[in-house]
């Protein structure tokens, strides 16, 4: 299933001595994106960059780029008049636990198996781009297991599945 994330995080103004206008802080833009972005794990958002902030942005959209469970992404960042921001990764994500838990269901339906097998993948989120894939292993014991591999069929969360011998 892919998702489109859309959180705000809160950019605060700083205002000084009245002459200044107030700035938008670019560090606390980038600090704020990887727990706007991904609540769950915050830590799969890492090496956020954003163009330098100023008070021109305010009621406008920048682009920001970061990296999520190690693929390059795009977030769109509106700031809105009261200086709040929005961010939006630009792709839908297709989340992988989704694909896993519908892995062992298919395998105790397609191999009779009295027991669901544990499924485990190497990545937790990917872009939904067609293409894309992924390793995962699925497991009853330590002497059972099966290796396959997903491919993204199509941006709405699609996909095949290949089990590698």
């Amino acid at each position: 299933m892919a998702r489109r994330i859309a959180v705000a995080l809160l950019v605060l103004l700083s205002a000084c001595a009245e002459p200044a206008p107030p700035t938008l802080s670019t560090g606390s833009v980038e600090r704020a994106i990887p727990v706007a972005v991904w609540p769950e794990d915050p830590d799969l958002v890492e090496a956020v960059t954003c163009p330098d902030l100023d008070i021109a942005l305010i009621a406008q959209t920048t682009s920001c780029t970061a990296t999520l469970d190690g693929e390059a992404v795009t977030l769109e960042v509106a700031v809105d008049n009261e200086g709040a921001a929005a961010a939006a990764v630009a792709e839908p994500l297709f989340l992988v636990s989704s694909a896993a838990e519908e892995i062992s269901g298919r395998l105790v339906a397609d191999l009779a198996l009295d027991a669901a097998p544990v499924v485990e993948c190497a990545r937790t989120v990917v872009v939904a781009r067609p293409g894309a894939s992924f390793g995962c292993r699925a497991s009853r014991a330590a002497d059972d297991t099966l290796e396959f591999a997903i491919q993204l069929i199509d941006a709405t969360g699609g996909w095949t599945l290949t089990f590698v011998p």
